[in-house]
């Protein structure tokens, strides 16, 4: 599928901040893995974090209560201007979430049936039908 193109790159691994090919190579990740390795590459808390949670359970569904997920949600509430935390699997996901709940509200409150999504030029918001649709390219 030609979904994106790829670089003529092979990272085998990364520490920190940097990346490194199969050839050895070291590259700054000034990409941080498209937003996803914000801690760094190889960072020991975070690895540490994810073992200690691997070592109980892997992945629980929403559909069920999940202790830690609460704690992080009322920190999230006590820490920010926000009254509710919704949590999604994919930034195309939460994406698709932000969209719908601006329709809703634009509808709901506003009386508003054609809202505008606005969105970056030359952005990414994901590969669901409305993330690629708010994708702007020119």
């Amino acid at each position: 599928m030609n979904t994106y193109g790829r670089y003529p790159l092979t990272i085998s691994h990364g520490k920190g901040v940097l990346l490194y090919d199969t050839k050895g190579t070291e590259y700054l990740d000034f990409a941080a893995g498209i937003a996803t390795c914000c801690l760094g590459h190889s960072n020991q808390k975070l690895r540490d974090a994810i073992y200690n949670q691997m070592d109980r359970v892997h992945h629980c569904s929403n559909l069920y209560y999940i202790p830690e997920q609460a704690k992080l949600a009322k920190w999230l509430v006590k820490n920010s201007c926000l009254d509710k935390v919704f949590f999604c699997n994919s930034g195309a996901e939460a994406n698709e979430a932000a969209i719908k709940l601006a329709r809703k509200y634009a509808h709901t409150k506003l009386n508003i049936n054609s809202p505008v999504i606005l969105t970056a030029t030359n952005s990414f918001h994901g590969r669901t039908l409305t993330a690629i649709t708010a994708t702007g390219q020119v």
